[in-house]
């Protein structure tokens, strides 16, 4: 494949992904590369197929270290194979295209990626979720005083008119 632009492409996913590496290997953080390869799946499958075409590979259990897997090792075999077959009945060029323009992407919005991949790692920012999730139960508690409330105004209401105050 001679398409200037998808060499070009695959060449900055390569050397970012190489650098990804190296912080991996000097300061030991190994959970940015493995973030970086999961949301470059996608880009991987559209690689294979802009390459190879259609996936002809039958999907095997990848689980199994005994299977021998011509991807590349059973740990994430499955996880390429359902990101090459997804990309099933594109054209060479149509996939050539898209991962010209998901490398793109990709590359204008890593760095709020790792930002955040560095977030999740530290244990001194809250999870993200947890934050979301105790902003809604504070609404729900929020909710149940004002309901809690309005029943005891009620059922006092109720009392000063049954003993006549």
């Amino acid at each position: 494949m001679s398409h200037p632009k998808f060499v070009a492409a695959m060449d900055a996913l390569k050397e970012f992904r190489s650098k990804i590496a190296r912080i991996q290997t000097i300061k030991g953080q190994f959970e940015l590369l493995v973030r970086f390869d999961e949301e470059t799946m996608l880009l991987w499958g559209l690689y294979q197929q802009a390459l190879l075409g259609d996936i002809r590979v039958p999907k095997r259990n990848y689980t199994d270290p005994a299977e021998q897997s011509v991807m590349w090792g059973w740990t994430n075999g499955n996880k390429r194979w359902h990101a090459w077959n997804e990309c099933r009945g594109l054209s060479r060029e149509e996939a050539t295209a898209a991962f010209i323009d998901g490398v793109a992407q990709l590359l204008g919005k890593i760095d709020g990626l790792i930002e955040e991949w560095r977030d999740d790692q530290d244990p001194r920012v809250p999870d993200r979720k947890a934050v979301e999730n105790a902003a809604d139960k504070r609404e729900e508690r929020r909710e149940g005083r004002v309901k809690a409330v309005e029943e005891r105004r009620i059922r006092d209401g109720w009392m000063k008119t049954a003993l006549g105050v």
